[in-house]
């Protein structure tokens, strides 16, 4: 019986914990917004993970793809770097990707 209202006490102090992958609040997901085409799910597809800042470059990561001012990406240009987001452009349109996580690390070289 002990051993039982054991376990029931830790698995009640875990269910009242945040869930570490919950997106935060405010965050919508477009997938799911009902939009359709081509165009909401290339750009839901598009996540900002870091921003490296250093003395010598500032650069982006993208999915997994290091970038830096002007370089392209699935058919956009990074065309500015902000402490916590991005701007990215393909013509007259202009897709802005902010961090998550906002957790700032300068790497001086």
């Amino acid at each position: 019986m002990k051993t039982l209202f054991s376990c029931s006490a830790v698995l009640f102090t875990f269910s009242c914990l945040a869930d570490p992958t919950r997106p935060p609040s405010g965050y919508i997901d477009l997938s799911k917004e009902g939009g359709s085409g081509n165009a909401v799910s290339s750009v839901s597809a598009l996540k900002l993970q870091i921003i490296q800042n250093s003395n010598q470059r500032t650069s982006a990561t993208i999915n997994g793809q290091l970038l830096q001012l002007g370089e392209q990406y699935q058919g956009y240009t990074l065309t500015n770097i902000r402490s916590t987001s991005v701007v990215l452009s393909r013509g007259e349109e202009q897709l802005i990707l902010q961090l998550h996580n906002k957790t700032i690390k300068n790497y001086d070289e």
